[in-house]
């Protein structure tokens, strides 16, 4: 029995259609923006790196992809088998170049169906050794650009890619005189569960791919010229059971005396082979390369164009579009032109016209800054990013006795079941506090109250909350205070959604579980610390930088960790010992940057360090902030391929200098509302949903002048280091007086940020 309809090579070409861009924002500018995007930024390790190729790297890919696109087409080299993006920049050559890519993630996963061209004369299969068509490279002969990634191989092929939402088109140009083939694998980089390529015919192979998570890939590849051979690849699965065709790929062989280029175009879709084609006939029709490359750069610049920078120096500007690019990317479309998608149940599914069903939502690390972002800019998109979680809680519940729960870590149509923590449910708060609430809210408090009140609760069968009944039972889980902490920034997220919603009930039950902090605080040390299940206290010395949960701090260390109560700042700092001792306490912590996931100092490449600058502002000291941020941005961001101080975890790091540049940054999750810093550039101008425009001056803006010396809220004196959402929500100017030494602005206790406690929970 087949396992996957087929895919098809085939070198006829497709009739004339309009393209199609599922997403394209509507901005306010007809600038170029996407000329200041360097896609390599992100791809070597950043200097003074702690943990190697896996954690010190941004891990994005500099390949073809349209903003929020299914596609992209980029190039894997020699250490893909270690990276989520497949490119890593010391790497020399080139495996492939696959069709599918995840941006920053920590571990590999993605790189579905990989091309590369070949100069070998290929005759008979090459059994499981690929690593002979692998062609090394040169970085002075590669560009890439949003949309577009070009390189001259060593071997004298010249390769082009460009990219739409669900489709690729690629030039490969043979050097005069010698064989021309290409190479297409059904396996990739990634190791498969089953694949099946069972047909031989006179103009396509079938075919299909099945990966971990378990999800299904389709594709159809056109050439446009005949092929004068093909020759199939055996099946290197470790396991033979678990295919049921014996190739797993095949090479084609090309006349390159007649013609030395060949092109190809590429649809994908994760329903079936027909999706693909038709996927392909929508948005590529024909093989004008340069139009593709020329529509999917004008979806970039509006994308981009919902923010407008202006005097800021060359780098800074580079380094900003750059994130903005990044932040981008995921969460990306999951659904074909035809509207049609995979559900978490494995059923297709149907989307109204004008809504997209997203994937790749990694919600440990969106919640804090990218959420917010993406909400803010786009809320459309964004609710139907929040309407896409409630859709797999749904579609799991369906078919799960015990699911329904929301995805720890969602990936394609699954949950990978990555993380820990509950970051849905503060995703899903801050999109609808910051005005992204065009979904169906009442099944998203369903299914967040199942999340963190119903022990055992499931999504894709991971268990969604590990620890739920000690949590519970006992107020915390023992021996993992972080993961505790995770949990009472979730429930306090959840009671500030139910009280948005009208349901003081869960408002106050998941308000009262938030307060769990206090029990993995220790009076004795003034600092979170471990506890047995008998209440004793553990010794947490040396701990951290893991990812089980059993083990005290999850990426992260007891003095990093301990920060992670964004919600209940006042109450924390009153613990600590009142104002000068926390800010003390901050300037320590802060005598470094960027010091691994085990330092008693800050680690700004990951996320549980994103919001530890703006404890200041809480702590009485605005203008320490100011100066950390400006610190941070000048020593951890640079223009160059080290330029991200930790894995991008798709746009969230990215997301974090974009508002730090800007000069506030949405520090408690749930609430909308800002914790300010300064402006990095002299004008700002953000193009939001329905018309509105907000402007942010920094007057006498520089690298220097991080230091706020007064600011106007449209037009009206603003004393206090935290602004709500509801003050420009409607657009109008905020207007920062900027200089290069600290000042008293921000420290009127009147002007204070709000508590959502009482003192002493």
């Amino acid at each position: 029995m087949n396992l996957f309809p087929k895919f098809f090579i085939a070198f006829a070409c497709a009739g004339a259609v309009a393209l199609l861009h599922p997403f394209v924002a509507d901005a306010g500018t007809s600038a170029n923006l996407a000329e200041y995007v360097d896609p390599f930024i992100g791809t070597d390790p950043s200097p003074g790196s702690q943990f190697g190729i896996a954690f010190d790297t941004g891990n994005v890919f500099p390949g073809a992809v349209a903003p929020r696109g299914m596609l992209a087409w980029s190039p894997d080299t020699t250490s893909a088998n270690k990276i989520a993006g497949g490119y890593w920049y010391p790497d020399s050559a080139i495996e492939g170049f696959s069709l599918t890519h995840f941006s920053g993630r920590g571990v590999c996963c993605l790189k579905d169906i990989p091309f590369l061209p070949v100069v070998v004369p290929v005759t008979k299969s090459p059994g499981t050794n690929f690593s002979q068509f692998t062609s090394t490279f040169s970085h002075t002969n590669e560009s890439a650009a949003p949309g577009l990634y070009q390189v001259r191989l060593d071997n004298g092929i010249e390769t082009a890619l460009a990219a739409s939402s669900r489709a690729g088109v690629a030039r490969f140009i043979f050097p005069a005189n010698s064989p021309a083939g290409l190479l297409i694998r059904a396996d990739g980089a990634i190791a498969v569960k089953g694949r099946e390529i069972s047909g031989f015919h006179d103009t396509h192979i079938d075919g299909g791919k099945r990966s971990k998570p378990p999800y299904k890939l389709y594709f159809v590849a056109e050439v446009d010229q005949p092929f004068t051979s093909r020759v199939w690849l055996e099946n290197n699965l470790k396991n033979a059971a678990n295919a049921s065709g014996k190739n797993c790929g095949a090479i084609l062989n090309f006349d390159s005396a007649k013609n030395r280029t060949v092109n190809v175009r590429v649809g994908i879709s994760y329903v079936s082979v027909e999706n693909a084609r038709a996927n392909l006939a929508a948005e590529i029709p024909d093989w004008n390369f340069d139009a593709v490359r020329k529509q999917t750069e004008a979806d970039w610049n509006h994308a981009l164009g919902r923010i407008e920078v202006e005097g800021g120096t060359p780098v800074e500007t580079k380094i900003f579009y750059t994130a903005l690019y990044h932040c981008f990317i995921h969460p990306n479309i999951l659904d074909d032109v035809n509207g049609q998608y995979p559900g978490m149940d494995e059923k297709i599914h149907q989307l109204a016209p004008g809504h997209h069903q997203y994937q790749n939502i990694p919600a440990w690390d969106h919640y804090r800054s990218h959420a917010p972002l993406t909400a803010i800019l786009t809320q459309h998109d964004s609710s139907d990013m929040m309407q896409s979680l409630v859709n797999y809680a749904q579609q799991d519940a369906s078919v799960r006795t015990k699911g329904g729960g929301l995805p720890r870590w969602q990936q394609v149509n699954r949950n990978s079941g990555g993380m820990v923590g509950d970051g849905d449910l503060m995703i899903l708060a801050s999109a609808y506090a910051f005005g992204a609430n065009q979904f169906d809210a009442q099944s998203a408090l369903t299914a967040m109250n199942k999340n963190a009140s119903v022990p055992g609760t499931t999504s894709d069968g991971f268990e969604v909350r590990l620890g739920s009944e000690d949590f519970l039972s006992l107020g915390y889980i023992p021996r993992a205070p972080s993961v505790t902490l995770e949990y009472c920034t979730a429930d306090f997220a959840l009671a500030q959604f139910a009280q948005a919603l009208g349901d003081m009930e869960k408002y106050s039950l998941h308000l009262q579980r938030a307060r769990n902090w206090t029990n993995t605080f220790d009076n004795t040390h003034n600092w979170i610390r471990p506890r047995a299940a008998d209440g004793s206290w553990l010794d947490d010395s040396g701990m951290g930088a893991v990812t089980d949960m059993k083990q005290f701090y999850v990426e992260s260390s007891r003095e990093q960790a301990g920060w992670m109560i964004n919600f209940d700042l006042p109450n924390l700092i009153q613990k600590i010992g009142g104002q000068e001792k926390t800010v003390a306490r901050l300037d320590q912590f802060f005598t470094k940057l960027n010091s691994g996931m085990r330092a008693e100092t800050a680690y700004m490449g990951n996320e549980p360090g994103e919001g530890i600058p703006w404890i200041y502002d809480f702590a009485g000291a605005p203008h320490r902030a100011q100066n950390v941020v400006r610190r941070v941005q000048q020593e951890l961001f640079t223009d160059r391929p080290g330029g991200l101080p930790g894995n991008d975890d798709a746009g969230s790091i990215s997301s974090w200098y974009v508002f730090s540049a800007l000069g506030f940054f949405p520090e408690i999750p749930g609430v909308a509302g800002f914790a300010l810093g300064s402006p990095m550039f002299a004008k700002a101008t953000l193009h939001l949903d329905n018309g509105v425009k907000l402007e942010i001056i920094g007057d006498h803006a520089s690298p220097e002048n991080c230091y706020v010396r007064g600011l106007t809220v449209n037009g009206k004196k603003w004393e206090s280091p935290w602004l709500p959402w509801s003050a420009i929500s409607t657009g109008g100017t905020m207007r920062f007086d900027l200089q290069d030494q600290p000042t008293a602005w921000g420290t009127d206790p009147k002007q204070a940020p709000p508590s959502y406690f009482q003192a002493n929970p």
